[in-house]
């Protein structure tokens, strides 16, 4: 293993001991489930630090009745289509806690798709267990709705626990009744909150095994195609398995796709790591896909 592939594993292990486990009990939960807590992860915060938001972009935070989302857009246009991102963190780590990761992540998808990005700052645990999240993810969807985006034009996307939050909130709105977006992306997605020696902080007094907190027990019918990305080298790499597997045998068009090697949530490694920019490549082709051009960027 050279210097390079010594960094970003390292930089792995910021993303899922920082941002998957929380700051509090993080390194110590890290070592009991046997994931690398080196510390080393100048990569990932150069990255950030190094980063700026381009020019021909905006961003601004829209007050959802006191819901705060991040909005991103190409200057100059009237966006036709819409993401909605929802971020990891092991349901305990805010947007602000997150840094700037997620600002960069929003103008990746905006530039790969045309549309515009928003990111919602949802409420999480210790203060605001399950169903906090979920609620505040159906109310930025409908949200969407509400300002005249077309649920054929909005995609869902999420990393971690925002990955498994999509899944929810698809669950949500199809048992109840509303209209389905275009397709979900997920990327390490945490589908499972069923731990044997451990409660995470947002199922809270609930039922871990909740399809709504635990994505994995749910079933799939009638869900819109999906992109689910994961690392070969990555302890969640069964959420994700299991969850594709279970929305293919109901019908679900499915793209499923291992990255042999790679860590958890590996895609924030954009632009140094090439496996990041492979991803990133097959997300900019699934989005076409499934929402055709991009009239953004045509006219």
């Amino acid at each position: 293993m050279g210097v390079k592939d010594g960094v970003l594993l390292a930089a792995a292990a910021l993303l899922m001991v920082g941002g998957f486990f929380g700051a509090a009990c993080g390194t110590a939960r890290a070592q009991s489930l046997g994931i690398g807590t080196s510390g080393n992860v100048r990569l990932l915060n150069e990255l950030n630090a190094n980063w700026s938001l381009p020019g021909e972009y905006s961003l601004e935070t829209c007050d959802v009745d006191g819901l705060a989302v991040e909005w991103v857009q190409l200057k100059g246009i009237e966006p036709k289509r819409v993401i909605l991102q929802l971020h990891g963190g092991a349901y305990t780590r805010s947007l602000q806690e997150n840094g700037i990761t997620y600002r960069r992540a929003a103008v990746q998808y905006a530039r790969l798709s045309g549309a515009a990005v928003a990111t919602v700052d949802y409420r999480v645990a210790p203060e605001c267990p399950f169903p906090a999240a979920l609620n505040d993810a159906v109310r930025a969807y409908c949200w969407l709705l509400e300002t005249g985006f077309l649920p054929e034009d909005i995609i869902i996307a999420g990393d971690s626990a925002g990955g498994g939050l999509a899944l929810a909130t698809v669950l949500y709105l199809r048992d109840n009744g509303l209209p389905l977006p275009a397709a979900l992306i997920t990327m390490s997605a945490w589908t499972n909150l069923v731990y044997r020696r451990w409660v995470p902080p947002y199922v809270g007094e609930n039922s871990p095994d909740d399809p709504y907190i635990s994505p994995i027990y749910g079933e799939y019918s009638g869900f819109p195609p999906m992109l689910m990305q994961v690392g070969g080298d990555e302890l969640l790499l069964g959420h994700t398995l299991t969850v594709a597997e279970k929305a293919e045998k109901a019908g679900v068009p499915v793209k499923q796709t291992t990255y042999p090697g790679m860590f958890h949530v590996f895609q924030m490694l954009f632009p140094e790591l090439e496996e990041a920019n492979e991803a990133w490549g097959e997300v900019q082709k699934f989005i076409k896909e499934v929402l055709g051009g991009s009239p953004e960027l045509e006219d």
